[in-house]
């Protein structure tokens, strides 16, 4: 079974003839092909291979996929600027295209540092679904549960520390003041350092001075690209 590597387009005529054993796939996806750098950023499993080359939300979202390639060109270099990717139609290639973008960071930032004769960091990107960790932190709260508060905020920290972070499905609900203010702890301590973050969502960016506050709202807006993705839903379509 051929491997799927994340540096396939980066490697003069790919990976396709690596051995199962490569270093750098290793290093990208672990011995097992589910561990390692990507591995270490949460993406959901479908998403692990993709990079703006293969994503299937390219081919349909073509201009986009132009202006994210230059995008990605400056990853590696100072003031990488945060993107929010959103539509009105859920299925159109966000958290696709957010996914790859992630996997964009971890070979350009691996590729980079090898380069300059560095060792790689392990945890290059990490992967946030917000909507899930709301339930999450819900849950936490309605039952006193101590041990899963600790866990949200070892979470907290993890995107706190990335260089790199996509947080999926932002402001798909309401959300109450506690909850806000640990997405705050979050997005505050990224804008302030400097650290790019990819947030995706069904609303414009405006929108969420009101599913969140103007406080937190003016937090993501700061240094960040807006891209709006056109179309209908195509799920169920690949």
């Amino acid at each position: 079974m051929t491997q799927k590597c994340i540096l396939d387009d980066k490697r003069k005529g790919g990976c396709a003839s690596c051995l199962p054993q490569c270093a750098h796939r290793i290093a990208m996806n672990g011995l097992n092909g589910e561990g390692g750098r990507v591995g270490a950023a949460g993406l959901p499993k479908e998403y692990r291979h993709l990079t703006l080359t293969n994503s299937p939300a390219r081919e349909g979202q073509s201009d986009i996929y132009a202006s994210l390639e230059r995008y990605a060109a400056t990853f590696g270099g100072d003031n990488v600027k945060s993107v929010y990717l959103w539509s009105e139609s859920p299925g159109t290639g966000k958290t696709t295209t957010a996914a790859s973008l992630a996997n964009e960071f971890i070979a350009r930032s691996y590729i980079e540092a090898l380069r300059k004769g560095e060792q790689p960091a392990q945890v290059l990107a990490v992967y946030m679904d917000a909507n899930e960790f709301q339930s999450r932190y819900n849950l936490a709260a309605l039952t006193n549960d101590e041990d899963a508060m600790k866990r949200i905020g070892t979470n907290i920290k993890r995107m706190q520390a990335a260089p790199f972070a996509v947080i999926d499905d932002l402001g798909v609900r309401g959300s109450t003041e506690a909850f806000t203010s640990y997405l705050h702890a979050i997005i505050n301590h990224r804008v302030v350092n400097g650290k790019p973050t990819v947030f995706t969502s069904n609303v414009p960016i405006e929108d969420l001075a009101d599913v969140f506050t103007p406080r937190l709202y003016d937090r993501i807006r700061d240094q960040n690209g807006v891209i709006h993705f056109k179309g209908t839903s195509k799920r169920g379509r690949r």
